[in-house]
């Protein structure tokens, strides 16, 4: 919303800074753009191009007084739309296609204020322009425009045809930002003639793409159309989603018509799940809206709140709204179907309250218009029967004429074919032998490839496993040169615990008299690499996992036992463990054992294979 309120301050401090720098052509294509989604914002637009001064284009006066209608049609004025889509029409006498589009708004109002003989008049002559301008998709949406005033007037058949020819034209074109109203309007039909489950395919279908293109209003009205057809096919919750997201979005608009529209939908909804108080309410707010802006489809949904409050018998109510709708005079201008729903209502309530006279005009008046149904119906019937026999009667002629024709073209056919058989037989047996030999090169020559193939895969196979022996030779020798330097440090380990020793056994011989002696040969000895800590630091190197997996595998091991078997893992026999290790070979073998009963091993070639394996 901020967006679009500074854009209409920048293009207002244009106009008053630069006069004619204000950009026309971009205010219009933002206006178009906003009167599907945000009319409001759209009006603004439309009034600041309005107030510009100077020498104007008369397309840019027609454009925008053309959007100013159909702001008017967004927001369910059909008079304001008319009057300023005529007064468009005066700039755009030299410009056919800015006159044929509104040309086509005009229809639309003088449709949706149910003179439908106007608003053919008006498409009509959009659809001639349309036509002598090659403008394709211009003559789509005037088939689409004049199917929609049939499908009012009930001629769904009519509509059907307008709507697939608009269809064949717009996808020829490509065109799929006008296909998608098309396929609305077709829709509509569809559930007038009770397809309901197409006609929900093609709803759910047009509300992903109408999201897409910003026509928001186009959106939740077939929200509301798609809420009708799932109530009939007992889809109750997807019906209430749809209707609730319609009658919320509908607001912004502010279109009383299409919003009582849609709380009648609500109503009827409520009705058939038995929750008459909702109903009503939700009834009486539509009749409320749809008096307020004076539609003649007050007559179908006022008849259906009639009926529904005679049910609750609440007479009074029903005598109220007779009243009020009666009041705008639009009944004449409702099709046929909608007066009959409205005089059963009125009859009932008449009826009801004992006002017989009345009553009885209102069933008169409904058996007539049953009559002129019926008639109708009648009349169509004969229509069909006499189109039938036209049907017949010419095809008998066209029976008689082919007898004519037929002896004197059999023996001429007879000859033609007898050729024409040869030829076929000559064709296909050349073909044939084409494919033979075709067939055989073919064979011949996969079998070659295969054969390639295969050499090629041995050839990769031998070299795959060359390159895998040698990798694994590397890191054989690898492992062992490191199990060589790891063995020599635990052999360096034990040379150093053997000096100590030494040091050890001369003090308890009295060899040093002093003690600075002593202390010079353990500092020698300290200058010395720390072997232990080399020794581990290689093991682990070699074997990363071994002292991990060994406490995982065995918790009552110590770290010392732990030690004591990487220097197992070394292949070292017990003497040399025990002389690294500073105690006598029967304490070694006594560890060993010890460890064998912590694991729980007992064998000494299962546990040096264990061992080995880790």
């Amino acid at each position: 919303m901020l967006k679009k309120i500074l854009l209409l301050l920048l293009l207002a401090f244009n106009a008053l800074s630069y006069g004619q720098s204000y950009d026309f052509k971009k205010a219009e294509t933002e206006a178009r753009k906003l009167i599907y989604s945000d009319p409001a914002a759209a009006l603004k637009l439309i009034k600041t191009t309005l107030a510009q001064k100077g020498d104007v284009h008369d397309t840019v006066y027609g454009n925008t007084y053309n959007l100013y209608g159909m702001y008017y049609g967004m927001t369910g004025k059909p008079d304001s739309t008319i009057y300023y889509i005529k007064k468009s029409l005066t700039y755009l006498d030299d410009y056919p296609r800015n006159k044929a589009r509104s040309l086509m708004n005009l229809s639309i109002g003088y449709r949706n204020k149910s003179d439908y003989k106007t608003a053919i008049k008006y498409v009509e002559e959009a659809l001639a322009i349309h036509q002598k301008e090659k403008n394709n998709v211009g003559v789509a949406m005037a088939y689409g425009e004049l199917a929609s005033i049939y499908n009012y007037m009930l001629d769904y058949d009519k509509s059907i045809d307008l709507l697939l020819k608009a269809i064949k034209i717009l996808k020829a074109e490509k065109n799929t930002k006008q296909l998608v109203a098309i396929k609305q309007k077709l829709a509509n039909t569809y559930v007038a003639k009770e397809n309901f489950k197409f006609a929900i395919d093609l709803y759910r279908e047009c509300l992903e793409e109408f999201r897409q293109v910003g026509m928001m209003k186009n959106y939740y009205l077939t929200q509301v159309n798609l809420g009708e057809a799932l109530i009939q096919v007992k889809d109750f919750e997807g019906a209430k989603k749809s209707l609730s997201e319609a009658a919320v979005g509908l607001e912004k608009f502010g279109d009383k018509e299409m919003i009582g529209i849609c709380y009648s939908k609500i109503g009827s909804l409520d009705n058939t799940l038995g929750n008459r108080a909702k109903a009503l309410a939700a009834y009486q707010k539509a009749v409320d809206l749809l008096v307020t802006s004076g539609s003649n489809r007050v007559i179908r949904i006022g008849g259906e709140y009639i009926g529904l409050l005679n049910k609750s018998a609440n007479y009074q109510a029903s005598l109220n709204a007779i009243a009020r709708i009666d009041k705008l005079k639009v009944y004449n201008s409702a099709n046929i179907q909608d007066r009959v729903v409205y005089k059963n209502a009125v009859a009932e309530t008449y009826k009801a309250t004992n006002n017989d006279k009345e009553a009885i005009k209102a069933y008169q008046h409904t058996i007539a218009i049953m009559d002129s149904i019926a008639m109708i119906e009648k009349q169509g019937a004969v229509e069909e029967i006499q189109a039938k026999f036209q049907t017949e009667l010419q095809r008998e002629k066209n029976l008689a004429l082919e007898a004519n024709n037929k002896a004197l073209q059999t023996t001429m056919r007879s000859e033609q074919n007898l050729m024409l058989l040869y030829v076929l037989v000559s064709i296909a047996i050349i073909v044939l032998i084409l494919l033979l030999l075709r067939g055989y090169w073919l064979k011949a020559k996969l079998q070659k490839e295969e054969l390639k193939s295969v050499e090629s895969e041995k050839n990769l196979i031998k070299q795959q496993h060359e390159y895998e022996q040698e990798l694994t030779n590397a890191q054989k020798e690898i492992i062992e040169e490191k199990q060589r330097e790891l063995t020599s440090t635990a052999l360096r380990m034990a040379n150093y615990q053997d000096n100590i020793n030494q040091i050890i056994d001369k003090c308890d011989s009295n060899v040093y008299t002093k003690v600075s002696d002593v202390k010079k040969e353990l500092q020698s000895l300290i200058k010395q690499k720390d072997y232990w800590k080399q020794f581990e630091t290689r093991f682990n190197s070699l074997h990363p996992e071994f002292s991990t997996t060994l406490t995982n595998r065995f918790s009552r091991l110590t770290k010392n036992d732990v030690e004591f078997c990487s220097l197992l893992k070394l292949n070292l026999s017990n003497k040399e463990i025990a002389s690294l290790l500073q105690i006598s070979h029967e304490s070694a073998i006594t560890k060993k054992y010890r460890i064998k009963k912590k694991m729980e091993i007992h064998d000494d070639a299962d546990f040096e294979k264990m061992l080995m394996e880790i």
